[in-house]
């Protein structure tokens, strides 16, 4: 399948248009490799919905692009133009999308041409540390991925975060520091704190290390919520409860120093962290091996050291082909 036909599935999918079939394949192209799922959960994150558009820039990006589009039919006649059209409506939605959500991030009457849009993207087994413009620094947990602007030209400092990362913000009073994810938007002036927004958790974590964090949860703008150091908000996904409660600073951390602390976990819930932390998948023989409880600690300890240790408390095996994963339960 050529690139922009999986463009188009995607932003079919994301619609919710597509068949049970076409769900089977995209699911199948997006687990083949990491490049794949990148592309993904880049698309899915500017397909998500935008609030107070600039329509004058909207058309402007629509212009722009049917222009090319325009371009490109004429040197392509083996391409049908119905479908052709079909694709290029939709790319032109994404490209307004990402032109309204740079906008929206400058907050400030900034024109597309005058910011420059940055993205910081990682592999699973990966952690990237940089600065922004305004020095603050970033740790940047695998799998995930942060959107910025170059410049913070406007009163507010905001990010888009999905994953996880570690902020050690600037401190600027005049300039608040927002982070937005999915489901939360954390505001501070300058502080240190950890965001775990990963995809496929059962929850969003903010962990206050130093200084202050408000908290407002997006479903309910109306709640706002306040961090004080050593403490950690935590939005449980199933029940779209709120809790807070005092943080581990180890556990908080330890992705940083590659240190994985399972108390009680089903391994199902560890397989995730470990697959983040050391960039492979894995697979289960069945729902009751998935089940099987760990409780252990590691720290910078290799792959094989870990999957031996947690599958003799378990009394599991385990297998690997390339960077898949299998564990069974030994009593089968």
């Amino acid at each position: 399948m050529e690139e922009k036909d999986i463009y188009l599935l995607i932003t079919q999918y994301l619609q919710k248009q597509t068949s049970t079939e076409e769900n089977a394949f995209l699911a199948n192209w997006i687990t083949a490799s990491p490049e794949n799922e990148q592309t993904f959960e880049e698309i899915k994150v500017f397909w998500l919905p935008t609030k107070n558009a600039e329509k004058r820039d909207s058309s402007i990006a629509l212009a722009k692009l049917n222009a090319i589009i325009d371009e490109q039919e004429t040197n392509a006649q083996r391409i049908k133009k119905h479908s052709f059209r079909k694709w290029a409506t939709l790319a032109a939605s994404i490209t307004i999308i990402a032109a309204t959500g740079i906008l929206i991030l400058s907050t400030g009457k900034l024109s597309i041409k005058s910011l420059k849009y940055l993205q910081q993207v990682s592999k699973a087994g990966e952690i990237k540390v940089f600065h922004l413009n305004d020095g603050t620094k970033v740790t940047l947990g695998p799998k995930s991925t942060l959107q910025y602007p170059s410049l913070f030209e406007s009163q507010h400092r905001e990010v888009k975060l999905v994953g996880e990362a570690y902020f050690e913000v600037s401190k600027n009073p005049h300039k608040p520091f927002t982070v937005h994810t999915k489901d939360l938007d954390i505001k501070v002036l300058g502080t240190h704190f950890n965001v775990n927004a990963s995809k496929n958790e059962r929850s969003t974590t903010v962990s206050l290390l130093e200084g202050k964090v408000n908290v407002n949860v997006v479903f309910d703008h109306n709640e706002e919520y306040q961090l004080k150091p050593g403490q950690e908000l935590v939005l449980d996904h199933a029940s779209q409860q709120v809790y807070q409660h005092d943080l581990d600073s180890v556990d908080v951390l330890g992705w940083m120093t590659k240190t994985l602390i399972f108390r009680n976990e089903k391994i199902s819930d560890a397989a995730r962290k470990i697959e983040k932390m050391y960039g492979v998948k894995v697979i289960f023989d069945n729902v009751s091996t998935a089940e099987t409880r760990v409780y252990a600690q590691f720290k910078n300890e290799s792959l094989t050291d870990v999957l031996q240790t947690i599958c003799a408390t378990g009394d599991l095996n385990y297998n690997n082909d390339g960077n898949k994963i299998f564990i069974r339960n030994n009593m089968k």
